[in-house]
Parts: structure tokens; C-alpha cells; sequence
């Protein structure tokens, strides 16, 4: 570990560093509760278009994506995280101060844009820190703190509209950003030096786009990256309507999400010990084989139910999809960037930007088709492991 990491201990500097990466989905989960009070406030005739609250942001992060991990080679990490920061939080004043969906929406899509620096930058900032095992050992801690706060946003959104409406929820993430911001400039020292800087060059950054383009690993995973997370983004953006509305489960709804989520952070520990025995090719395969043969069967289920099914037996379906799709994507994000290290933090951005694109186009699909009933979640869960299946086994042969 180089000297510059002396000002923090390495306990203080997870915690940073989890707090910094964990605006972005604080900002998806803690807004899950308000999403029926928002289309109510705003008249939104079709239940569904609400989704687009989700969706949204996620759009607007696909495009920083690709931004901040390119310039925070270029100008150094701070920066980049300081203009990050600056973005969602205008992006919460246009959200707070909505006086039209529309308008919402566009503040959606600044905070997205805004948080992807915070959630990207950090992972090279550990990289600037720590090397091997010294980092792979920090980042997992960082995610292990990350994965928390799906678990517990949506119980911070739902007590906040015990006493409050829908934008104290935005006033929250606007008071949490500027405390984790007001933190990382005060105890985080810049971790690239300007010796070490990549000049900023389009043409540089245009033929490391195209080398990741070109290399069909890369690109093969990059897509399947995309599947699996279109799945998640069709469960985040229909999980109020399933719950509080299909499963009239109210209140309740946060602690079911929050239990999922822990689903997830569970498949992550439990693929840490077994990918190095395994493989990742191994595990994705195995995921995307359970997962469709799991969606097969309950579809089955569903439709001889005429659907209408027990809640018990969906959340034991979600758990067993969660869990799967926990092991899917991070293998293939590993997949997708094992051959372009020499280029990372080009790859990193194209191949975060363009899943993030394909899993917005999917999950705004699947989501569209949901109609008081799991069916059309079952079944897009089910289809989108068949590509995936495909890929990995197509790139398994050339191993």
C-alpha cells in the first residue's frame, strides 16, 4: 500500500468508500415505497409508467458511466467524484421542486448521471491503494458494506413517509450526499498522482473503446452482463406494484425487498469461496441453468393457478432467483474484463454504459407487460437465461 493511504485507517476507508458507493442505490431502493404516492400526486393514469421512476435513473447513470471512469484517468479520482456529487444533487432540487412527472423524471436522470462517478470512482481509488489479494480483499468488504443498504433503503423510505411526503425522501438523499461528499474531501487524500495521469486524448479514448468492441470476450459478456442485470431492473421496477399491490402486503413490502436483497449479498459470500474451486464459467452456468429451469417450473405453476398464487410460493421463486442472479453478474462483469485489463478504465466505462443501456431497454420491456399478476417477471426471468446460457457456453469452448 503506497504512503498516500496513511491519512485514513483501513477500517475508516471501507467505510468511506462504501458510503460514496452507496448514493446510487439509496437512491433506486429508498424510493420504491413512495412510488404509488408519487403517481397519485402526479395523476399518472397508467399504473406502470411509475416504473419509469426506477428505469430513469439508470439511464441517466448508463451515460456517466462512461464519462467518469474515462476523466478520473485523466484528471485524477477527486475531481471527477466533486463534479459527481455536484450533478445529483441538482438533480434532487429538480426532483424535490417537480412540478410535473416529466420534470420529475429529468431529476432522475441527473441524480443517475450524477451518482455514476461516486459508484465507479472508488473501485480505482482501491486500485490506486492496494494491489492483488490487499485489494480484492477491500473491494469485497466494500461490497459486503454496499449490499446492505438494498436491504435497509426501503424501510428508510418508508419511515420517512410516516412523517413526511414523498420529497422528504429526496430532501434525505440530498442531506446523505452532502455528508458523504463533505467526508471524502476532508479525509480522502488524491490517489493519482499527476505524473501517473492518462493525457486526454479522443482519439486515445476512441481506440480503446474500439479494442473493447473488438474483443469478443468483452463484448460477449458485456451483452450477457446486460441480461442479467436487465432481469434485476425488472424486478426493482415493478417490486412495489408486486408486493404492496398484487400481494397487498403494504407496510411489509420494505422488509420483504430488504430480505431479497440480503438473498443477493448471500450468493456474493457464498460465490467468493466457490468461483476460485470452480470457475466463473462454472458458475454462470450453473446460475442460469437453475434459473430457468426454476422459472420454467413455476411458470407452470402460475398458469395452471390461473395466477393467482400464495405469496409463499413466489418468495421462495424470488429468493432462488435472486440468489442466481447474484452469482451471474458479478462472474460475467469479471468475464467481460478479464482480457482488457491494459485498457481498464476505458473498459470499465464502456462495459458498465452499454449493460446498463441494454438492462434499461429490457427491464422498461418487461416491466411494460406487468399487469396485477408475477407472470410476465417469471417469464422474462426465464427467456433471458437462454442467451445467457448461449454465451457462456459459446465462450467456455474457447477456454
Amino acid at each position: 500500500m503506497k504512503s498516500i493511504a496513511k491519512a485514513l485507517s483501513r477500517t475508516e476507508f471501507i467505510i468511506l468508500m462504501s458510503v460514496i458507493v452507496a448514493v446510487d442505490a439509496l437512491a433506486i431502493d429508498s424510493m420504491l415505497p413512495a412510488l404509488s404516492f408519487i403517481s397519485n400526486d402526479f395523476g399518472i393514469a397508467e399504473g406502470n409508467d411509475r416504473q419509469y421512476i426506477v428505469t430513469s435513473i439508470f439511464a441517466g447513470y448508463a451515460i456517466g458511466v462512461m464519462i467518469y471512469g474515462i476523466a478520473s484517468d485523466s484528471f485524477g479520482r477527486k475531481p471527477p467524484i466533486y463534479a459527481g456529487f455536484a450533478v445529483f444533487l441538482i438533480g434532487t432540487i429538480v426532483a424535490v421542486f417537480a412540478t410535473s412527472f416529466s420534470m420529475l423524471l429529468i431529476g432522475r436522470a441527473l441524480q443517475g448521471f450524477g451518482a455514476a462517478g461516486p459508484q465507479i470512482i472508488p473501485t480505482a481509488i482501491t486500485r490506486d491503494l492496494y494491489k492483488g489479494r490487499g485489494m480484492a480483499q477491500i473491494m469485497s468488504l466494500i461490497m459486503m458494506v454496499f449490499m446492505l443498504v438494498p436491504s435497509i433503503a426501503p424501510l428508510i423510505g418508508q419511515g420517512i413517509l410516516m412523517i413526511s411526503n414523498w420529497q422528504g425522501i429526496f430532501v434525505m438523499l440530498g442531506v446523505y450526499s452532502l455528508f458523504a461528499l463533505t467526508w471524502f474531501a476532508i479525509r480522502q487524500p488524491e490517489t493519482l498522482p499527476p505524473e501517473e495521469r492518462v493525457p486526454f486524448s479522443m482519439p486515445q479514448i476512441w481506440s480503446s473503446i474500439k479494442e473493447v468492441f473488438r474483443n469478443k470476450r468483452a463484448s460477449r459478456f458485456m451483452i450477457a452482463e446486460g441480461f442479467s442485470f436487465g432481469a434485476i431492473l425488472a424486478y426493482l421496477s415493478t417490486a412495489q406494484q408486486i408486493f404492496q399491490e398484487h400481494f397487498e402486503l403494504g407496510d411489509l413490502f420494505p422488509v420483504y425487498f430488504g430480505g431479497l436483497a440480503l438473498v443477493m449479498m448471500l450468493a456474493s459470500f457464498v460465490n467468493s469461496k466457490l468461483v476460485e474451486k470452480f470457475g466463473m464459467h462454472f458458475m454462470v452456468m450453473r446460475g442460469a441453468i437453475i434459473l430457468l429451469t426454476t422459472s420454467s417450473l413455476y411458470l407452470i405453476y402460475v398458469l395452471i393457478n390461473d395466477a393467482s398464487v400464495p405469496f409463499f410460493s413466489f418468495l421462495i421463486y424470488a429468493s432462488i432467483a435472486y440468489f442466481c442472479l447474484g452469482i451471474l453478474f458479478g462472474n460475467m462483469h469479471s468475464l467481460a474484463m478479464e482480457e482488457v485489463g491494459h485498457v481498464a478504465g476505458a473498459a470499465a466505462s464502456v462495459i458498465g454504459s452499454v449493460s446498463t443501456l441494454i438492462a434499461v431497454s429490457i427491464g422498461a420491456f418487461i416491466g411494460s407487460f406487468y399487469n396485477d399478476s408475477v407472470t410476465p417477471i417469471v417469464i422474462g426471468f426465464g427467456v433471458l437465461m437462454f442467451p445467457i446460457i448461449y454465451i457462456t457456453w459459446r465462450d467456455g469452448k474457447h477456454v
